[in-house]
Parts: structure tokens; C-alpha cells; sequence
């Protein structure tokens, strides 16, 4: 790996307990929702990326053109079910072993995160070098977010469903944020979140909603 290379770690480990179905399996354009955000970070400059999912996931929701491409690297997290700071850290430990310099976290119920937002985001990290730059609506800062190597080991010593964001408050860290659309940080939970998602994304693209 090039001095200085960002990882991706696409996390996709979620129970989708609040949609009680397999939202990365739900149809989203020609695709999957799941697929869509893993689309935009191969496509980006982030190299490897690397996909968390439980241990026994059978990986319909992936087309096998993503799952084969050069720069997807595959974890099966046997402690996701312990909260979404374990499936970090299982993707943490992977881009370590790559010799990643940074890492950017995404989230596999963000389908609007594109690959421009994604490239970004990583200049911005390239040409301030800080310990994390995050995206941002209105000044608050979500993923997807780049973590410098030095924040590593705070990031492994997370516990539970705490995220990297909890360590934003820590004054120790500096950070910069890329304030961009709000419906780049639209993450899906509930059926109601897939329902108007679903809208928007027909709006965008000039379809009336429902037709295909």
C-alpha cells in the first residue's frame, strides 16, 4: 500500500432491528441499499475497501461484481453482535494490516454518500492533515468521517454501540468538517426512513414515485 493510502471501512453488520427485515437487502434503483454506498467507496480514491458483515451473512444484498473487485476486502465480525464499536474495530484491525495511514467509516444505510463526496472529504484531509475530518449538515459532524492513524487506538478501545462521533467531544482531537448536503447524511433505520429515502431518490431523478 502507497504512503499515505485511506482505507475504507464500509460497515454492514447491523441487526436492522428498527426495520425488522434486512434493509441491505431492500431495493434501492437497479441495485440494493446496501450496494449503493459500497458502489460510491470502490468507486472513490479510498483503496482498500474493507467490508464488515456478520459472520454468517450470505452476502445476497452484495452483487458479485463488488464483492470481486480488486479493491474490496472482506471481514466477517464475529463480535458485531456486541455493538457497532466491535464491527469498527474488526475493520480497524484489517486496515491496520493493510498499513492504512487513515481510515474513512461509512455506513451501509447512507445511500447517498457518492464517490465525489467521499474523494472529497479525503483532500481535505490530504492537504490539512488533522485527526479526523467528518462530514457535515448545519455544522454537525456524521460519517462518513476520516480517522488519522493516530486516533486508532482510541477508536479500539471504543465499547458497546459508541461510534468514532463520541470521540469528536474529546478536546484532545482536532478536526476539520465538509459541510455538504443534507441528504448526503440520510441514513435509513425504519421503513418510514426507506419510504421517503425512496421518494427523494425518484424526485431526484425525475420520476414520479412508484414507477419503475
Amino acid at each position: 500500500m502507497s504512503r499515505g493510502a485511506i482505507a475504507g471501512i464500509y460497515l454492514a453488520a447491523g441487526q436492522s432491528r428498527r426495520m425488522g427485515t434486512d434493509k441491505r437487502a431492500l431495493p434501492w434503483g437497479d441495485g440494493t441499499l446496501g450496494a449503493a454506498g459500497l458502489k460510491a467507496a470502490l468507486r472513490s480514491c479510498l483503496s482498500p475497501v474493507i467490508v464488515v458483515v456478520p459472520p454468517a451473512d450470505a452476502l445476497v444484498w452484495i452483487p458479485d461484481a463488488l464483492l470481486g473487485h480488486d479493491k474490496c476486502r472482506l471481514v466477517r465480525c464475529t463480535a458485531c453482535h456486541r455493538g457497532l464499536a466491535h464491527s469498527l474495530a474488526c475493520g480497524l484491525r484489517r486496515a491496520m494490516e493493510e498499513r492504512a495511514d487513515a481510515a474513512a467509516v461509512l455506513l451501509a444505510d447512507q445511500p447517498f454518500v457518492t464517490s465525489d463526496t467521499i474523494n472529497a472529504l479525503a483532500g481535505l484531509y490530504r492537504r490539512h492533515r488533522p485527526d479526523y475530518a467528518a462530514f457535515s449538515c448545519s455544522g454537525v459532524p456524521m460519517p462518513p468521517v476520516i480517522f488519522g492513524s493516530p486516533m486508532f487506538p482510541a477508536l479500539l478501545a471504543l465499547d458497546g454501540d459508541a461510534g468514532g462521533r463520541t470521540l469528536f467531544r474529546d478536546p484532545h482531537w482536532h478536526g476539520l468538517l465538509y459541510e455538504g448536503d443534507a441528504s448526503t447524511g440520510i441514513d435509513i433505520d425504519t421503513k418510514d426512513d426507506y419510504e421517503r429515502a425512496t421518494i427523494y431518490r425518484e424526485e431526484k431523478e425525475g420520476r414520479p414515485h412508484g414507477r419503475r
